[in-house]
């Protein structure tokens, strides 16, 4: 029997819920709760921060010192009050640790799809059945019949998650669910998405870049590139000769604008992104050679959503674009607060609240079974 990566406990199903996005250098937390009524309903913001995680706690996306992550929760606990504290808790799990993988199967029921998922895993994923953890979502066709099904397979090792466990719990948080980030950031940012489109999510975090491939209405690829917001700065910083600190005051002023730089600088900067690019175009290709198959996606990328605190590099999204050509937009981290949700006027900016993209998708998860 599968064991569920996404699975809420019986029982808690009403508890509300808050996001805990864990990364190797923070915890970035957020919480939606009800408006009244008569406020206008909805939802609103309850609470929303970032607490830095010491170094060696996590390394790799593996938890090496779970005390050490332990006591960082306790403290976002005593910081995000009673009702955060009583909250279950929707958790996200570590991209470059995961596999996720398109299954097409024969036209049969859930339970025999569910078998040759299993037995499809143990061929594809490089480790021993029972030391796997997985969950599978169908991908429905948005129009017509077809003659098989298509399933989108988000596995981890058994280890990884039990570690991921053990520290919240013991850090005294109940865990409803655990997550890829992607799905959290998808979540977040999905109204703006339409299902027959093909789009890719590039999420910059301070080390590393995941790109999220979604079409057809669902993920059907992820991967992560080891360059993120401090990859520019330390080629900025060696390039000048200037401490990491002055390049990050640079960055922040000049983003990637040719005339602020001499040409070194600008060749060093342009260098990362390109880095980014290539990796682009590579996701682009699988998805084209491997994946256009599944129900009602695009055949071609239409377009690129960025998210993550390295999205704010101001003429990032442009120059992406002019490599790439294809349009780059900034992510709206409250999108999904949209529609059946209601609105809630969000507390910060979108400049501020894009570093939050995936703690925010994860909070949104337990507003709604989505």
């Amino acid at each position: 029997m599968k064991e569920r990566l996404v699975q809420w406990i019986e029982g808690y199903i009403h508890l509300p819920s808050a996001g805990l996005d864990v990364s190797e250098h923070s915890i970035k937390y957020a919480q939606f709760l009800p408006r009244p009524r008569d406020a206008g309903g909805g939802l609103v913001l309850s609470c929303i921060g970032e607490e830095e995680v010491p170094e060696g706690a996590i390394v790799n996306g593996v938890v090496e010192k779970i005390d050490v992550l332990t006591a960082v929760l306790k403290k976002i606990g005593a910081k995000a009050g009673h009702a955060f504290r009583a909250s279950g808790m929707v958790v996200s799990l570590p991209e470059e640790k995961s596999f996720v993988r398109v299954f097409q199967t024969p036209k049969v029921g859930l339970r025999e799809m569910a078998g040759a998922i299993r037995w499809k895993i143990e061929e594809e994923i490089p480790l021993p059945s029972e030391d796997v953890i997985y969950d599978f979502e169908p991908i429905h066709p948005i129009q017509g019949e077809i003659d098989h099904h298509d399933a989108v397979v988000t596995a981890f090792p058994r280890g990884i998650v039990a570690a991921y466990v053990r520290a919240i719990e013991d850090a005294g948080f109940l865990p409803v669910a655990l997550e890829l980030e992607s799905q959290a950031i998808v979540r977040a940012v999905a109204p703006s998405i339409k299902a027959s489109e093909t789009v890719m999510v590039i999420d910059m975090g301070r080390d590393r870049t995941s790109i999220i491939l979604f079409a057809g209405g669902a993920i059907v690829f992820t991967t992560t590139v080891p360059v993120g917001g401090r990859t520019f700065d330390m080629e900025i910083a060696s390039a000048r000769g200037i401490s990491e600190k002055e390049a990050v005051e640079m960055k922040k002023k000049s983003g990637l604008t040719k005339d602020a730089y001499d040409e070194k600088t600008f060749a060093a900067i342009t260098r990362t992104a390109d880095t980014i690019a290539e990796e682009l175009r590579r996701v682009i290709g699988y998805y084209q050679e491997h994946i256009t198959h599944v129900h009602g996606g695009s055949s071609t990328v239409q377009s690129m959503l960025l998210s993550g605190g390295g999205a704010n590099m101001s003429g990032l999204d442009t120059y992406l674009a002019s490599v790439i050509r294809i349009p780059v937009m900034l992510a709206n981290p409250f999108a999904g607060l949209h529609g059946t949700l209601g609105l809630a006027v969000p507390p910060m900016l979108r400049e501020q609240a894009i570093s939050f993209t995936a703690a925010i998708g994860l909070a949104l998860r337990g507003t709604s079974e989505t």
